[in-house]
């Protein structure tokens, strides 16, 4: 979560030297309010904001006994290294096992065995990795009588070189349909216990979990929104740059789905003709000799 400012829990002040606050999920423990400072022209201005979240900013910051709200579900995983540095298969199993325990200690339901044995790739032969890893999870889910089930997460230890993250995310989410987690060598190393709750709670969403629901949506206290079933979207076109005169504009829809606690989101992404500011995409109808009527589009 953040907000202007940077908030120091321990001392109850505010450097406002940056201009977000960031607040750690284990600061968080049911309060309606903080109040926080940012320096405006010279001089200190006090606000207070609202943070109708299930849990706020706990007293001390001491306290990490927090859980997510929803724990998803890891049955089935593994880990794909491309790191030259975390070579040794005792290194790489003690970071997994790491992260394991941290989601299992914040709410995950978390499989202590990965389907297939952590291993290494070289850095040279993503794609190749990333598609051996797929056919050979299915294939042992396959023998395992699990037919139709596929491997929930994959994490992976990047390479020490910079660059590949791009390439890794778009073959997994566009191309195998696997939930990935990446994760630098470099952050892996000191075995840092508050960079593991992070992960652990991109992980948990990424799986279905719940990090914090809104305290107002729980107890029906959003006007309008509280009162009946009710969808919200958000919307949004992204130009080129000033002076590309080709290359679409992409289009993108996001809506919550899981009224009244409003905190699960699906999106789309389309794309549509250059600098083109009304979404084209959004709804539309075909009619089928057959079918008959066929909703289309972003919305339907």
């Amino acid at each position: 979560m953040e907000l202007a400012g940077i908030w120091d829990c321990q001392n109850r002040r505010c450097n406002a030297r940056s201009a977000r606050i960031r607040i750690h999920p284990g600061e968080l423990q049911a309060v309606s309010a903080v109040e926080f400072c940012v320096i405006q022209k010279g001089k200190q201005m006090l606000k207070e904001v609202a943070l109708t979240t299930l849990a706020s900013i706990a007293k001390s910051t001491k306290a990490r006994d927090w859980k997510m709200v929803n724990g998803g579900t890891v049955q089935f995983w593994t880990c794909l290294n491309f790191s030259y540095k975390l070579r040794n298969v005792e290194t790489t199993t003690t970071i997994c096992n790491e992260l394991v325990n941290m989601c299992v200690s914040k709410g995950t339901q978390f499989s202590a065995n990965s389907l297939l044995p952590i291993r290494s790739a070289n850095p040279s032969q993503i794609e190749e990795a990333l598609i051996g890893v797929h056919d050979q999870s299915m294939a042992r889910l396959a023998s395992m009588g699990q037919n139709g089930k596929q491997l929930q997460l994959l994490i992976i230890i990047l390479p020490d070189q910079s660059g590949s993250y791009g390439k890794i995310k778009r073959i997994c989410d566009t191309e195998l349909g696997i939930v990935s987690q990446c994760c630098k060598p470099a952050n892996l190393t000191r075995l840092s216990k508050q960079y593991f709750e992070n992960v652990a709670l991109k992980i948990n969403v990424k799986v279905g979990g719940r990090n914090n629901v809104l305290s107002d949506a729980i107890q029906r206290r959003i006007p309008l929104v509280s009162d009946l079933q009710t969808i919200i979207f958000g919307a949004d076109v992204t130009h080129r740059q000033p002076g590309e005169d080709s290359g679409p504009s992409i289009v993108a829809v996001v809506a919550f789905v899981d009224w009244p606690k409003i905190t699960k989101y699906r999106g789309l992404v389309s794309a549509q003709h250059h600098r083109e500011e009304i979404i084209q995409d959004l709804y539309r109808t075909t009619v089928d000799p057959q079918r008959g009527v066929i909703h289309r589009g972003m919305i339907r």
